[in-house]
């Protein structure tokens, strides 16, 4: 587990105006700037990176791109789909191009499914994939609606243990955390929820996967150190959770990405729809509230 990233932001995708295109030019930019910036990881492709709203085709020309501007940077890819064929098609492509690890959110169009249904989807696509521990799943019940349980874990520790990496938490509750952390001490277990950063570090998490980290993996960086040190920790915690509630302001995915162009100097991108851009409004306050985070 000591190769693994730490601090890893989740990624924005770079859209053209009214998300026809991904732009493909913003990634080497990005990911220089992360790796500059305290980062030593990046999560392509998760909920940040709008990755269910790319075409199969994109999502791995994105991969591409990761990979070969990828620095010195860990990757992680987000290959979960709500169809089984297309999660093993893009999670072997992943793997094939050389990323860490394939982070595999439950299938989330059915709701109230039997475990043993999920057990089945995550074994057939695990049984497909090399061998080697690559697979994260992704807990992230209040857009998935379904919950990875401690049954679906223990099921795929017993059956694929030589492929499951380990387990993305961004359920917001840091008990969960715990509890993942001290029930599979042989797993990766990342805190996905900006608020719990320090805590999660604290409690012996792996690392964090951050939704901050696009602008500031520094302080996500700072807050992890905290954690683990027991210094400053509520400081750093507390200028971290800053931009975490500013965000919350907006839509958050556009108000990274103006973020990202108003504070680190990117060029300003848009989303796909549903998402939508800010308002000329909501941008200006991005603008002149910016320099206060």
């Amino acid at each position: 587990m000591s190769s693994l990233p730490k601090i890893v932001p989740a990624a924005v995708t770079a859209f053209s105006p009214g998300g026809e295109r991904v732009l493909l030019d913003f990634v080497p930019q990005h990911l220089a700037y992360l790796e500059h910036h305290g980062a030593d990881g990046v999560l392509t492709l998760g909920t940040n990176g709008e990755g269910v709203s790319l075409s199969m085709e994109e999502r791995k020309e994105v991969i591409d791109a990761v990979v070969t501007h990828r620095g010195r940077l860990g990757i992680f890819a987000g290959t979960g789909c709500a169809s089984l064929p297309e999660t093993i098609e893009l999670s072997g492509y992943a793997i094939e191009r050389g990323v860490d690890g394939v982070m595999i959110v439950p299938p989330f169009y059915f709701k109230d499914v039997p475990t043993a249904g999920l057990i089945a989807y995550y074994e057939a696509v695990m049984s497909a994939l090399p061998a080697g521990r690559k697979v994260l799943l992704y807990n992230i019940p209040s857009h998935s609606g379904v919950e990875v349980s401690d049954e679906l874990v223990d099921a795929l520790l017993e059956r694929q243990e030589d492929r499951l990496l380990g387990i993305k938490d961004t359920s917001g509750n840091i008990e969960r955390t715990r509890r993942y952390i001290e029930r599979y001490p042989k797993l990766a277990i990342y805190n996905g929820s900006d608020s719990n950063t320090a805590l999660a570090a604290e409690a012996g998490a792996t690392g964090a996967i951050s939704a901050v980290g696009n602008v500031f993996p520094d302080r996500v960086a700072a807050a992890w150190k905290a954690g683990e040190t027991g210094e400053g920790e509520e400081e750093a915690q507390a200028e971290l959770t800053k931009v975490r509630d500013f965000l919350g302001k907006f839509p958050s995915h556009s108000a990274i990405k103006h973020l990202l162009h108003v504070a680190a100097g990117l060029p300003l991108t848009s989303v796909r729809p549903p998402l939508r851009d800010l308002t000329p409004e909501e941008a200006k306050t991005v603008e002149l509230e910016a320099h206060n985070l």
